[in-house]
């Protein structure tokens, strides 16, 4: 607590840690800090994947540019053993900011974006063809 200075008088304010505003709770998995328990769980089950050798590689907050003004950070970006590469965003809270990358990722996406609810992949955005 810090002493409030603004009134003369020696009030103490108290700093109340914030909770997240869709009651998201930070988790820290393999000493790091994700935003919720569903993406920890993420990384871990793309874990599974990478030790069974079907991923070769994640990463994770990947900044992408969709138009010259429209940037999203998507959870994850996988690329498997065949070298397919998608990205993966868990969702838990539908905002109007995510339909707005939604409907972004499905027409400007430059690779698929599977999106996973609860643990389970629930639709893959993307209208493009495979790089060549």
């Amino acid at each position: 607590a810090t002493p409030d200075r603004s009134s003369g008088e020696h009030a103490m304010r108290v700093r109340v840690p914030r909770r997240h505003k869709y009651n998201a709770k930070p988790t820290m998995y393999r000493g790091w800090r994700f935003d919720s328990q569903a993406e920890a769980q993420q990384a871990a089950q793309l874990d599974l994947l990478k030790d069974a050798e079907v991923v070769a590689f994640w990463m994770r907050q990947i900044p992408i540019d969709l138009t010259n003004d429209d940037r999203t950070k998507i959870d994850f970006l996988v690329v498997e053993t065949d070298g397919t590469m998608y990205g993966v965003e868990v969702k838990g809270v539908e905002t109007d900011a995510w339909r707005k990358i939604r409907k972004l990722w499905i027409k400007y996406g430059p690779f698929p974006l599977r999106v996973v609810r609860g643990g389970i992949h629930v639709e893959t955005l993307w209208q493009g063809e495979p790089p060549e």
